[in-house]
């Protein structure tokens, strides 16, 4: 096997492996925490819908790349490819917005309160389900133009102006097309990006007036401590993002300057491109404490559940 080949399954391998039960373990404790508490908070809401988007762009993407890289092929005809391939950009772009969401919600929640800030915090809450419904309707205009392009995999010359994604392949008719699909998605994910980098920007001059504030006042309010850490795990998903992005989009202006684009430099974008999704269910677990609380429970009473009324002591001794 080529070791280009080695390294694409082992990556996206480790991907799978991390992104598939990282995301359906946020799924799960929402869920069990609206089933035993009647109802969840706005974070957890968006939290969850972050999650599920995550793990279609983990299934559509990593499980394909991986296959293909350990010698399957012919995994889709051409509809299943228009389908996955659809699918996983619409499930990206969502990943993008959903994450942009959360850090303005965010920035608005730790808000001052002003009369413009109270506004804002009476009617966002309330809006959240609309905006998602909105930037759903939005990227799926969005993100038509490859999934009509997209065919199954073949073994002959390649032609220009093609994404050789090696289960699929996305054929642009034209240069002007192939330019303008990439342009595109520039523009839509500079717009979003720049919203959540300038969110968190507020967010961290707010939490260090924060801090300022409770040095010099020399007290502790706990529900403060905890919107304060809110916001700091949800600026760690920012600045991941922000990161991956422009890895991610460094290496896809590239592949927009050249007419045939290695699959070696595609499999290093869709690396990039996919990690987010596969990583940040690690980074909302770990800083959430409610959820790594949890986890941490259910593993102790696994390794040391409660011993039955009739052990003695001597049997638990041994």
């Amino acid at each position: 096997m080529e070791p280009r080949l080695v390294l694409k399954a082992a990556g996206f391998i480790f991907l799978d492996a991390v992104g598939i039960p990282g995301n359906l373990t946020i799924l799960l404790f929402v869920g069990q925490m609206s089933i035993s508490q009647g109802k969840i908070q706005k974070n957890d809401v968006i939290i969850t819908q972050l999650a599920s988007v995550n793990l279609v762009v983990v299934l559509c993407r990593g499980i394909p790349q991986a296959l293909t890289a350990l010698g399957y092929r012919n995994l889709f005809n051409d509809s299943g490819c228009k389908a996955i391939i659809y699918l996983y950009r619409v499930s990206r772009a969502m990943s993008i917005c959903i994450t942009s969401l959360l850090s303005c919600y965010q920035c608005v929640l730790i808000g001052p309160n002003t009369s413009k800030w109270l506004f804002l915090k009476q009617r966002l809450p309330q809006s959240v389900p609309y905006v998602v419904i909105f930037l759903c309707a939005l990227n799926c205009c969005v993100c038509y133009a490859s999934p009509n392009y997209s065919f199954t995999y073949f073994n002959s010359t390649i032609p220009e102006f093609t994404l050789n994604l090696e289960f699929c392949i996305v054929i642009f008719p034209s240069y002007l097309s192939f330019m303008g699909n990439g342009v595109l998605y520039i523009i839509r994910d500079f717009i979003f990006v720049a919203l959540m980098a300038t969110a968190g920007g507020y967010i961290i001059t707010l939490l260090y007036r924060h801090r300022k504030k409770m040095q010099s006042t020399q007290t502790s309010d706990r529900n403060q401590k905890k919107t304060a850490d809110a916001s700091k795990a949800v600026l760690a998903l920012v600045i991941m993002y922000v990161i991956l992005f422009s890895l991610d989009n460094i290496i896809w202006i590239y592949t927009l300057s050249v007419s045939r684009v290695h699959p070696s430099v595609s499999d290093t974008r869709v690396f990039f491109a996919s990690c987010y999704s596969a990583l940040s269910p690690i980074l909302i677990i770990a800083t959430n404490k409610r959820f790594a609380t949890k986890l941490f429970c259910t593993q102790a009473t696994k390794k040391d559940p409660t011993p039955s009324p009739g052990t003695t002591m001597s049997q638990l001794q041994e």
